[in-house]
């Protein structure tokens, strides 16, 4: 019989690189939930009237908008990256822990290459 843990406090367990992803990724699905709400409103709005276009022209260049815009984009791009490496070992690959643990660096190194470049499209 084991014994219950002494503590459960989040910041000080190590988890390995794929339960990381793994938070990331739920993370970041509800931080495209969350914001994309606010992008179809102004979606709506843009389409409505030139006068709601010029508004929302005018709003999507504060620096606000834009920081809340790379947020979304950041979070879509590692949430799809990181769907595709689940997809993938739907299949029956990458499932031991020596290939998982490589392929979750490698979503984090290909989603944060494909970040810096949407961001500095955005900038």
């Amino acid at each position: 019989m084991s014994k219950p843990p002494l503590f459960l406090n989040l910041l000080k367990i190590r988890l390995p690189i794929t339960a990381k992803a793994s938070i990331i990724h739920r993370i970041s699905a509800l931080g495209v939930f969350f914001l994309i709400f606010p992008f179809m409103g102004a979606v709506l709005i843009s389409t409505s009237s030139p006068d709601g276009f010029s508004y929302m022209q005018d709003l999507g260049n504060s620096f606000f908008i834009k920081f809340l815009l790379n947020l979304f984009i950041a979070g879509l791009t590692y949430h799809f990256i990181a769907g595709l490496r689940h997809l993938v070992m739907d299949f029956g690959f990458w499932e031991t822990f020596k290939a998982g643990s490589l392929s979750a660096y490698g979503t984090f190194f290909i989603s944060g290459i494909m970040i810096i470049y949407f961001s500095t499209l955005l900038w």
